[in-house]
């Protein structure tokens, strides 16, 4: 599953250290990455202040609703144990598998929140685990 944190949201800092992402219990996202597996790979898009995009790896443990301390409002938020992460361009992204799927036809972040990629979700080879 790929996730898109564009707006980086700290997950760590709001439900704890093994938190990668989070998503609303009603509405649309209410229906986004349902049926997640313990052992399946997810990965978090983040803009990088240099322009760069980290995608961040995750191998998935858990959900569990809990309540965001911003607004006190319910959400479900994903745990699981860091892979590691690459730094991209924008346009090395669009052009690599399974990045390009964050990415609309103009080259634009697409505005879902979770996004199933069209080929398989599985971290790469050679992560960086700094």
């Amino acid at each position: 599953m790929l996730f898109n944190n564009c707006n980086a949201r700290d997950h760590v800092g709001l439900f704890g250290s093994t938190a990668f992402y989070d998503l609303m219990t009603s509405g649309k996202q209410a229906e986004m990455a349902t049926n997640l597996q313990p052992g399946q790979h997810c990965c978090v898009a983040i803009r990088a202040e240099n322009g760069e995009i980290e995608f961040a790896w995750f191998c998935f443990s858990h959900e569990q609703n809990m309540t965001d301390p911003n607004d006190s409002s319910t959400v479900r938020v994903f745990f699981g144990d860091w892979l590691g992460s690459v730094t991209l361009s924008r346009a090395e992204a669009i052009a690599t598998e399974p990045y390009a799927d964050f990415f609309n036809v103009n080259g634009d972040f697409k505005r879902w929140s979770a996004i199933r990629p069209s080929g398989t979700c599985v971290a790469p080879a050679g992560l960086v685990n700094d």
